[in-house]
Formats: structure tokens, sequence, C-alpha cells
């Protein structure tokens, strides 16, 4: 399930909030007191089926739509009034084998580390993860959670072993690793994301006999104790291990104040491994201050500030939809917000839909790495002056090395290579980033993921198949803005140079600069007459024909238009969804899609 919209008012200090199509990772910001942390008790609450607000859910797997639970795609939570369908629906989410499908988790701002009393464990301990999970398992507090987590790993740990021995017993035969196949250790899941999180360190092997806080290693070999951690990095790795013990998916993330005691860079990693959790079925509510957070997903559509001088009227605004006549909001969210944080390396970059681009390049930067802050341009048109202005910016700036991202589009190689000359302007390999959005098998995992084949017929040979059609029917788009790159790039007017070493009057100084545009003017219609124009169509529509019979093409057309059309026309999904899981997943599956992009990053 996911929320679809929320409404709520009247409920201090919220006056009226209303937020309709959000997506799966939402942020809600605002000062102090906006009423941030209201909103989530308040949607907890209401699933909790004590409707204190309007909610509209979304069902996100077929089980939902069943005429047993929702009955239909959505179902919606009137204030004040309890709906008996869903009231069901959350009651049977019970699941066993540490699974947790289909409900909420929430985590709140107090997180800080307390005394954990651990309970003695005896030598026949039954395996916790055997037992129902409560379907309100992720609705209390975090403290809770985390003080009833390290107990149950030192259960786990305790119940692995006497599996392990009632193993060898009754199979004497099987070699150790096969029972380790068959019986994984259950700590090693956790010592991987410590690892992945905090690189340089290793969470080491518990005692379930000798109960006590986790130890670690670092650089030196040295033993460690985990609260010698960063509060940053003790954050981190409590919230993920939380989540990281049941197999959570289909559910609604609320997560108060993601950034506390983070850096942006840890910040970014917490967010990118929740996302990861249960195969992008999950929603994340973030609630929080972070600019460094806003600044990431702005382009999404999905970050929302709620104004706390408004009355009566909706307090929530979506970012991406303000512009110049919000003069009074804008300031206000400046003074609450702040500016975006940058770091020590900036990566622009340039094109038309270079804000949205920028998550997706943002993700692919991190794993190369974190130092990496990707910031969008907009449309730089004329070549010299991208150059210009990046060599302009670096040498005003010290301290912060800057590079350029830009599409091909329909440059030549040696324009290309003249741009590339002093490595900090890079150019894709294919045209626009969105061709590298369309491989077929990374495609069928995406829709299977958010849940987009509802009638199954979404298959990887049909997706590809859809987007050669796409291709070729686009066919006429690409020859009309090769022809319009092509111009641009070799065609254009030059100012006539006027020697002003000699005294000239402004008559003759006018004279000698018509004259001089004539010149210049019979040069261009020279070579662009109707003849040459007419051959040069005809000779690039037979290049482009000629792409189509190969898979050439998915380097050379418009990448922009033909996946806007396949999201769109095809797959029906929200096109910054699924390019933002496409990423994901191409950078999990390792397919080598993306390499053109890594190999760009590891230049910066």
């Amino acid at each position: 399930m996911k929320i679809k919209s929320l409404k709520i008012d009247s409920y201090k200090p919220i006056k009226n909030i209303e937020i309709d199509n959000l997506g799966d990772v939402v942020i809600i910001a605002g000062a102090n007191g906006a009423g941030k942390t209201r909103l989530k008790q308040a949607i907890v609450a209401t699933i909790q089926n004590n409707p204190l607000m309007e909610i509209e859910i979304e069902a996100t797997r077929k089980e939902e739509a069943d005429p047993k639970y929702f009955g239909a795609d959505t179902i919606l939570l009137a204030k004040k009034v309890q709906n008996p369908k869903f009231v069901n629906y959350i009651n049977t989410r019970k699941y066993g084998q540490g699974k947790y499908v289909g409900s909420l988790v929430q985590i709140d701002s107090k997180r800080n580390l307390e005394t954990i009393k651990y309970n003695a464990i005896s030598f026949q301990v039954a395996d916790p993860d055997d037992a129902e999970t409560p379907a309100n398992w992720g609705y209390g507090r975090f403290i809770d959670r985390w003080r009833d987590f390290m107990n149950y790993i030192h259960l786990k740990v305790a119940a692995h072993n006497n599996k392990l021995a009632q193993e060898v017993l009754s199979n004497s035969n099987l070699k150790g690793d096969d029972i380790l196949k068959k019986y994984p250790r259950p700590l090693e899941k956790y010592k991987t994301i410590f690892r992945e999180t905090l690189p340089g360190k290793e969470l080491l092997d518990i005692n379930p006999a000798q109960a006590r806080e986790f130890q670690y290693t670092d650089f030196s070999g040295q033993s460690l104790p985990f609260n010698t951690l960063s509060s940053g990095e003790q954050e981190v790795i409590k919230i993920l291990f939380d989540v990281a013990r049941k197999d959570i998916r289909h559910s609604v993330f609320i997560i108060d104040e993601p950034e506390l005691h983070l850096h942006p860079t840890l910040t970014f990693k917490l967010i990118e491994a929740l996302k990861s959790i249960g195969e992008h079925t999950n929603q994340f509510i973030f609630l929080t201050h972070s600019a460094d957070l806003i600044s990431t997903y702005y382009s999404t559509g999905n970050v929302f500030f709620i104004d706390t001088n408004q009355s009566g009227e909706n307090q929530a605004h979506r970012l991406s939809e303000l512009n110049t006549s919000h003069h009074e909001l804008v300031q206000l969210i400046g003074e609450n917000l702040g500016l975006f944080a940058v770091g020590k390396k900036i990566v622009f970059v340039e094109g038309e839909t270079s804000s949205i681009d920028r998550l997706a390049y943002h993700k692919i930067a991190q794993t190369i790495d974190s130092e990496i802050k990707v910031s969008p341009i907009g449309s730089v048109i004329n070549i010299g002056t991208l150059k210009a202005v990046e060599e302009q910016i670096r040498q005003s700036i010290f301290g912060v090395n800057m590079f350029m991202i830009r599409d091909r589009d329909g440059l030549r190689q040696d324009q290309i290579t003249s741009l590339e000359a002093n490595g900090h302007i890079l150019c894709l390999k294919r045209r626009h980033i969105e061709n590298y959005f369309l491989n077929e098998d990374i495609l069928r995992k995406v829709v299977v993921h958010l849940y987009l084949d509802k009638k199954g017929i979404l298959t990887k040979d049909f997706i590809k198949k859809e987007i050669k059609r796409i291709a070729e029917e686009t066919l006429g788009f690409n020859l009309i803005k090769n022809f319009k790159d092509y111009l641009s790039a070799n065609y254009s007017i030059k100012a006539p140079k006027i020697n002003l070493g000699i005294p000239k009057t402004t008559d003759a100084i006018i004279n000698e600069i018509v004259s001089g545009f004539e010149i210049e003017i019979s040069k261009l219609s020279s070579d662009l007459n109707k003849t040459s124009t007419e051959k040069w169509l005809k000779t690039e529509k037979t290049r482009l024909e000629q792409l189509l019979l190969t898979e050439a093409w998915q380097s050379e057309f418009q990448g922009k238009i033909i996946f806007a059309r396949l999201c769109g026309e095809v797959i029906k999904g929200d096109s910054v969804r699924i390019r933002e899981c496409y990423v994901d997943t191409a950078l999990k599956d390792n397919s080598g899609i993306l390499d053109d992009i890594i190999e760009i990053f590891k230049k910066v």
C-alpha cells in the first residue's frame, strides 16, 4: 500500500494541509512548529483505526485490491469515520519468518541510544523469527524497537547455533558449507550493511552467552564498542538494522528528521539504503529541515513546504510549482531552510531537463565519490558560452573543483574533443541520459517492482518491441532535431571586424558593418541553399534509417522523447518514479548499462 493523498485540518498547530499525487519518496519541510511531527502522529493514528484525518490509500499489489480487502485500486479513510474494510486489512498484517508486508513503519526523531537490559538466553531458545510479526510492529517508538532488536539478534544467533548443532547430529554426512547454505549466519546481512555504510569498519560476531552492545574494528584492526562511533554513524546503523530485521515490502515509512546528527553524505547513504529495501515497493515520507535532501529530490515534484503563516488556505506548497509570484513564501522558505548544500567537487549538469536529471546523476556519482555534489545548470545552447562559463567559475572560486556534464546531442567528434580538452567538461557517449534508460531487461524489473504490469502484458519482449516502435515513429522528429543541431553547430553570422585604429565617422562605421554583414550573408547563402540543404536532409534520413536496422539508434536517437512516450503510452507510469527505480536497479544488478556515466564520474 502507499498513501496517494492526505488532508488534515484543525489539528493544532496545523490549520489546513492538503497534499495529493504523493510519489514513492516524499519530502515535507517546514520551520519548527509548522506541524510536521503532528502530521506524522495523525497519519499513524489514522492507519491504527483512530481516523484524525482523511487519507486515500492506493493498492500496490493485487492482494490489496482484492474484494476481501480494499475491493478497488484505492480505499478512502475519512476523518472520524472507521473503515471496516481497512481495519480488517490492517489486522491481517501478521507474517512469520521475519516478514512485514503492506503496513506502516514510523521512525520518530527520538533515537538516542539508551541503556539496554539484556534478557537471559536459555540453551534451547527458539528462533524469534518463527513467531508471527504483530500487525502493529512498526507503529511504536523507535527506541523501544531498538531495545527489542538488541535482544532479538542475540536470540537469533543462539537459535542459529542450535539449528547448526541439530543439523550436524541428524545429517552427519553434510559438509559445513552445505549446512551454512541451508542456515545462513543471521549476523551476515547486518555485517554487510555495516561494511557498506561505514567503509573500513567491520562488525564483529556476538556471543549470545555474554550479551552486550556491538563491537567493531576500524582501519587499525582495533576492537571498539558501538558507542565509539560518531552519533551520526550510530544513527544510520540503528535505523538500517531496525528495518533490515523484517522483509518490509509494500509499506509506508514515515521518518521524522532523517538528517538528525548526520553529515549530508550519511543522510544520502541512509535514504538510498532504505529505498533499496523491499525492491522499491515501499513509500517513504521524510519530515525534514535538510536543505540537501530538498535539493536532491526537488526535481521529483514531491517536495512540500508547510507554511505556518497562512490561515484557511492549504498550508502545503509543492516547491516545484512555485514561481516569482510567490515572493513572500519563497523568502520564508529561504529563511527556514537556508541554501542548498555543496561539496568539494561540484558537477554541473547541462541540459533542458537538468533539474530532473540531477537525481539520477547524483545516485551514480555517490557510488564513486561521496564528495561529489551534482547541480543543474539548465540549457546552455552555445558551446563556446558553456566552455567560457565553466572556466570563469573555476578560476574565480578556489578550493572547489568544478566539472560539467552535457548531453552529446548532435555534436561532431572534433567538437566534443575540443570541449573535453581541459578535462572539466565531459560529454555523454549517448545523446541524452535517457538513452541509457531503454534497456528492456532493467525496465521489466522496474515494472514488476513498481506494480505497473497490472494487465500482465509488459513482458521483456513486449517492452523491447514497443521501444523500437516508438523509435521508428520518431525518425522525422530526429531528422528535424539533427538539422537544427547541424545548423547551430556549423553556421552562424559573424560580426564584422572594424578597425578603429584610425579615426572614422559613425557613418563610415555603419557602412563597414553593413558591408561586412553582406559578405557574411553571401558566404552563408552559398553554403545553405535549397540544393545543399535537401542533399543533407536526404543523406541524414538514410543514415537514421540504417541506424534503425541495428542497435546503434539507441545511442543517437532522441532518448528523451522515446523514454517519455514509453512511460506514458506503454508503461503508463510516472516517468520520474520509473527513472529513479531504473537507476537503482541498474546499479544493483551491475548490468553495465550505466558504465559510460560511471566512467565519467571516475574522471571527476
